[in-house]
């Protein structure tokens, strides 16, 4: 005998199956009964997996809008800062403006005070006491006014004087 002879059974033989094996009708209830609690099993896996995947796709909307909510509150509040930005930066504009002008106020008025001294002793008490006027007292209004009647009260007294005679 060969070696092929020995592992070929014969391929070309038909072959019978096994007959099935008879189950009793407890045995066919069992079954039953276990093939339908796994199917109620499958069943309840099934709609767990759906119910979490509903519930996570749910969440990420949720992230999602909360996301762009964030976003559009953060547009939001640049927007509102920007726009307080440009307030404060209009007033510092117009606070500035003013400040020139009454700068430009001031001279022109010191140009005129000085024009009005009679002498040159006149003219030099004037100059000391307008040059005593610092920034901050030209645009204070009380403190410019307090100044004004402290210093130039002497000049006031002789134009009075000059008046009455």
């Amino acid at each position: 005998m060969s070696e092929n002879e020995i592992f070929d059974k014969g391929d070309n033989a038909p072959v019978e199956p096994k007959p099935k094996r008879k189950l009793s009708e407890k045995q066919l209830e069992n079954l039953k009964k276990g093939r339908e609690k796994m199917a109620l099993k499958r069943a309840e896996e099934k709609e767990k997996m759906a119910k979490l995947k509903k519930d996570e796709k749910a969440s990420k909307e949720h992230q999602k809008i909360k996301s762009t909510g964030l976003k559009k509150k953060r547009m939001a509040i640049k927007e509102i800062n920007k726009q307080k930005q440009d307030d404060i930066l209009a007033t510092l504009m117009e606070k500035e403006k003013h400040k020139e002008e009454r700068s430009n106020l001031f001279d022109t008025l010191k140009v005129k005070c000085y024009g009005t001294a009679k002498n040159v002793k006149e003219y030099n008490q004037m100059k000391v006491a307008l040059d005593g006027i610092d920034e901050d007292t030209l645009h204070d209004e009380k403190k410019l006014r307090a100044y004004a009647k402290k210093v130039l009260e002497p000049f006031e007294v002789k134009r009075l004087e000059t008046i009455k005679e």
